[in-house]
């Protein structure tokens, strides 16, 4: 992997780690990222180091919402679709993390149902774009957006545990509660103080909510990990 200090504000993540924070099979991600048994979907910004491959933040933004498409039955051919106009249309390399693309994007997602005719895409955007209209609300909140270069900056991988996020600019997009702690930090904490969140919160300076909140999140992970 890259050195961490040489990518201040990207983030940066192994597969394996982008594996659990996306909720996307390892595998998956290195054949929509690196090509492996098919064409690449996504353009990975990290070259791969001694034979090791690493996202950064804005692709796992990306293999993060092209995972919500497939889920929607949208296949891999439409997918490239919509991101050779979309690169085109909006500028980037990387258009499924940016906000320009979330709400200004919608002829893209009927271009592709034009140029790869599928019955799961034309669902998706049947009623005037309105089943498309929810997954991009849905997407749209999770994230926020820099007023720089309107690219993806910070993530809110769960919905129920609003104060967990994953920032490209803190803890080298480590996930944290949104005051800067590790959630990592927390949750062992709490462990070591046998279930004490207000002990703990008042050591952390938190809020009790960040406590048991970063606790969830870390459950959650340990049993994807664990799967």
């Amino acid at each position: 992997m890259p050195n961490k200090h040489n990518l201040i504000g990207k983030g940066v993540y192994t597969v394996s780690e982008a594996a659990w924070l996306a909720r996307v099979p390892a595998s998956r991600i290195r054949a929509w990222l690196f090509g492996h048994g098919a064409d690449a979907v996504l353009s990975p910004e990290l070259a791969p180091e001694d034979g090791h491959e690493g996202l950064t933040f804005l692709n796992l933004v990306e293999v993060r919402f092209v995972q919500e498409l497939r889920a929607s039955g949208v296949s891999l051919q439409a997918i490239r679709h919509m991101v050779e106009n979309a690169r085109r249309i909006f500028g980037t390399e990387h258009p499924f993390a940016s906000g320009q693309f979330h709400t200004d994007g919608k002829g893209v997602f009927f271009q592709a149902a034009e140029e790869a005719p599928e019955r799961s895409l034309i669902n998706l955007i049947d009623g005037n774009g309105a089943m498309l209209d929810i997954l991009e609300q849905s997407f749209q909140r999770s994230l926020s957006f820099s007023k720089t270069d309107g690219l993806a900056e910070t993530w809110q991988p769960y919905a129920e545990l609003s104060r967990v996020v994953v920032d490209a600019h803190r803890q080298f997009g480590r996930p944290i509660d949104r005051s800067g702690v590790p959630t990592q930090a927390l949750a062992q904490a709490l462990r070591a103080e046998n279930g004490d969140v207000r002990k703990v919160a008042s050591w952390w300076d938190v809020p009790e909510e960040a406590v048991t909140q970063a606790a969830e999140f870390e459950f959650k992970i340990s049993q994807r990990l664990a799967a």
